[in-house]
């Protein structure tokens, strides 16, 4: 009889990759899709009602088959919940039995932290030594971890959050954790200005009002939106000497259902640059601006690798089919 492994938040966790694994996984993974080796479609959106979200994302590799489901409620920090839940379903790419289910709760913050990482590796001054993390939540940490793998000469960071105990401990973890020099400012505009690379991570919605001006930034920041354009003023994608996206067709999908409205196109994705599609961070100091919208395939690659990792450990809970 057929069976398939299922694999919770606490199995997952303890069998996540060390962070600097996780970032390899998702430069391959980018690279794979730029080359044409990997399938990654758009979102199927379905939505359930302001600005949440429920999300079907599909990808597919020559090794593994799979898709992530996922929600994004935002009126769930007044639930006690998490913003983000969803599950992962693997599938053998061969016969398209399943092979697995897992907790996405942890692998989305990873995966998400990891592309910023390989974004900025591609995009910002690599003698970056400042970062800014506007939104202090579990993006916040996930992707400060991220950044410092990429980043290890980093001198400090500033982090702001409109929830001033949340802004507190997340600088006091990164301390603790990291050893890096945290700073909290009480407004937005301090934490931005001197940024080398900035990391907006606040709610998606679908009629921002976006408070970064584009006088907060220097030349050659390199600017990573985590929450679409809810963060940073449409000048900004304007003035930025390149805009990339994760991926083309998805942008597409999301302007079409609104986002974006008044933003310029993408002059290029993640992928096409690292498979030497596109051209990387340019000559001087130029200010760039990606919108990583969130791709299946990060999700799916680190599933496989985490559902590996399961395997030899002998961990997780046998379902038959």
């Amino acid at each position: 009889m057929a069976s398939l492994r299922y694999l919770n938040a606490e199995d997952v966790k303890a069998l996540m990759p060390p962070m600097t694994e996780v970032v390899e996984v998702a430069e391959e993974a980018l690279t794979a899709l730029g080359r044409g080796d990997a399938s990654n479609p758009p979102k199927v959106d379905l939505s359930p009602g302001g600005d949440a979200f429920l999300h079907a994302m599909p990808a597919m590799t020559a090794q593994v088959a799979g898709m992530k489901w996922v929600s994004g409620y935002p009126t769930n920090k007044g639930r006690d919940l998490p913003y983000i839940h969803g599950l992962i379903v693997l599938n053998d790419v061969e016969t398209g039995v399943p092979i697995a289910v897992m907790d996405a709760t942890h692998i989305t913050a990873v995966r998400t932290g990891a592309c910023t990482a390989v974004t900025a590796k591609i995009l910002a001054d690599p003698n970056s030594e400042v970062i800014t993390i506007i939104g202090c939540g579990v993006q916040g940490r996930a992707n400060i971890e991220a950044l410092l793998a990429v980043f290890p000469g980093t001198e400090r960071m500033l982090a702001f959050d409109t929830d001033v105990q949340r802004q507190e401990a997340f600088a006091d973890e990164v301390m603790t954790t990291f050893d890096l020099a945290s700073i909290i400012p009480p407004e937005p505009e301090e934490a931005c200005v001197g940024a080398q690379i900035l990391v907006t991570s606040t709610p998606i919605v679908k009629n921002p009002t976006p408070f970064i001006e584009p006088d907060w930034l220097q030349d050659g920041t390199c600017c990573i939106a985590l929450d679409f354009d809810a963060a940073f003023q449409p000048q900004i994608f304007a003035d930025a000497q390149r805009f990339v996206t994760d991926d083309q067709q998805q942008f597409a999908s999301y302007r079409d259902k609104g986002y974006f409205a008044g933003v310029r196109d993408p002059d290029s994705d993640l992928p096409a640059i690292l498979a030497g599609k596109a051209p990387g961070r340019g000559d001087g100091e130029p200010t760039v601006l990606a919108a990583n919208l969130g791709l299946g395939l990060l999700d799916v690659t680190l599933g496989a690798k985490i559902l590996a990792r399961a395997e030899s450990a002998g961990r997780g809970t046998e379902l038959s089919l």
